[in-house]
């Protein structure tokens, strides 16, 4: 599970850096478009735009869904291995007092008696 949010992670880190290069790309090629060619460049630039932002709004909607599906994949584990624990643990004190009910009984009395002394107290 961690390696998976490590790897998602990296795999982050390693498409923004891209995107930082191509709007690094993107930057020069207005600059040299508007300083050179006039409207058909600009229009050409624009395009460019276009594309890029098209390519970037499916990345992070692609990276988003990523994210959920791990976020959602960890909570359904996560309450599963609760739920089987508590089950265990339930069916461990109900064998325990099945083996043993006079310790059981014995124990449920001294808890009471404690938790009634340390009620009074107050």
């Amino acid at each position: 599970m961690a390696m998976r949010r490590s790897a998602a992670a990296d795999d982050f880190a390693t498409e923004v850096a891209a995107l930082k290069k191509q709007l690094a790309q993107l930057a020069s090629s207005i600059e040299a478009s508007a300083k050179s060619e006039g409207g058909d460049a600009v229009r050409a630039v624009g395009d460019k735009a276009r594309d890029f932002l098209s390519q970037a709004t499916t990345f992070v909607d692609s990276f988003s869904r990523d994210v959920r599906d791990v976020a959602s994949d960890s909570a359904h584990a996560a309450v599963s291995h609760v739920k089987a624990t508590a089950r265990e643990s339930t069916e461990r004190l109900e064998d325990a007092i099945r083996d043993r009910p006079l310790t059981s009984i014995a124990i449920a009395v001294g808890v009471g008696c404690l938790l009634s002394l340390l009620l009074h107290r107050r």
